[in-house]
């Protein structure tokens, strides 16, 4: 039983026709996503390390700069807005989606369930096939 909760929350989806209004904006904020995973890869350097109990090296990823820092991030959204065309919070949330898919590679690297060759970015704009992109508006048609 739940308690002090006093309303109930009900959604429900809406269809909305705007693919050819909404797939600009979804590939320039997927360069926007790729961009500061490639910023984000070239700030690495690979240090040898042994593994503990084990005769094993390994090649662990450090940070050049702290990319944590509210300065670095800082530095990084401005130089996206400095050609972005929309809104300054799609920005942020590129980033932020970025610096999540790149955690995530790491912690998982570190495991050993992902290889070197870091996050894998969605295509790029300038691609000419429909099917390389990582997302896709489909149309009402």
């Amino acid at each position: 039983m739940l308690y002090g909760v006093t309303g109930v929350l009900r959604s429900y989806s809406l269809e909305y026709d705007c693919g050819e209004q909404l797939e600009p904006l979804l590939r320039v904020y997927r360069d926007a996503v790729n961009r500061v995973l490639e910023e984000l890869w070239g700030a690495l350097e690979w240090e040898r390390r042994k593994l503990p109990g084990k005769k094993e090296w390994r090649l662990i990823p450090k940070y050049k700069v702290d990319m944590h820092s509210g300065e670095y991030r800082r530095e990084l959204r401005d130089r996206l807005l400095q050609e972005w065309p929309y809104v300054a919070h799609w920005v942020d949330s590129a980033i932020k989606t970025a610096y999540s898919i790149f955690k995530s590679w790491r912690k998982n690297y570190l495991k050993g369930d992902r290889k070197r060759r870091g996050p894998q970015r969605g295509g790029s704009s300038h691609a000419s096939s429909k099917h390389s992109s990582s997302w896709r508006v489909r149309s009402s048609g």
